[in-house]
């Protein structure tokens, strides 16, 4: 392949990137109903011609923004727990950040620590993820490129989740595609729940679920301090995957 095609594929690719960050940021800002492709393209320094060269339309855009961000927090997940043991992972799995919503809502967009890109945090993404998923129980298409990011997490998630087990040389409690749906569903919904009203959600209760939840079908349920009452204080503690309702 000569260095005058790989320089056009780079170039490409990199406007690709380009164009997905930028879509992070104004989807955060505007919301997904409400933001253009022309606004995307401008936001990334491009003509709207390049988002169509590199896009489909605007659900193209979204799955791809979806489908790095799940790609990179698989990633960051993988890193956390390699070489912990079962216990030490159960902790790190309750310690991990994920839609940091905090007292006052968090709205905007970050860098990501990891690769410096912006990513929509808080009640920003929880609401673009609620207006995507809206539009894909509307449209077939989107319905089926969402379900797939999400059977491709559960996959990797339970995977992970199995060695896991297999290292302790203990039985899960149940299937562990099942536990992977259930620890993200109750991360899901805290994280709804908290963007909602962040002082009725009590802090560490989600770690308090995934501890109970992933418990060896040996050792019965763990030990460990009580959640508080729905009246404490505190944030809700958000699922292992943004994605979410992502």
């Amino acid at each position: 392949m000569s260095t005058e095609r790989l320089g056009r594929q780079a170039r490409k690719q990199l406007t690709r990137q380009l164009l997905i960050d930028a879509a992070a940021a104004v989807f955060a800002r505007q919301g997904f109903d409400a933001t253009s492709l022309d606004a995307v393209a401008e936001a990334a320094g491009f003509t709207k011609g390049a988002v169509y060269s590199n896009f489909r339309g605007k659900t193209d855009l979204i799955m791809a923004l979806i489908e790095r961000r799940m790609s990179e927090q698989v990633e960051q997940a993988a890193r956390a727990l390699a070489g912990a043991t079962l216990d030490e992972a159960i902790r790190r799995l309750e310690a991990r950040p994920g839609t940091e919503v905090g007292k006052d809502g968090g709205a905007g967009a970050r860098d990501d620590a990891d690769t410096g890109r912006p990513v929509p945090v808080g009640r920003d993404w929880l609401r673009l993820m609620y207006e995507f998923w809206h539009y894909a129980m509307r449209d077939e298409r989107a319905r089926r490129a969402l379900a797939e990011q999400y059977e491709r997490a559960r996959t990797i998630t339970s995977r992970m989740i199995a060695e896991k087990y297999e290292e302790a040389g203990t039985t899960p409690p149940m299937p562990v595609r099942d536990l992977a749906i259930l620890v993200e569903a109750v991360g899901i919904g805290l994280a709804f729940q908290a963007a909602l009203d962040p002082a009725a959600v009590p802090p560490g209760l989600q770690g308090e679920a995934a501890r109970r939840l992933l418990a060896p079908a040996d050792a019965g349920t763990p030990s460990g301090p009580a959640a508080p009452g729905p009246a404490g204080p505190g944030t809700g503690e958000s699922s292992t995957m943004e994605t979410t309702p992502p």
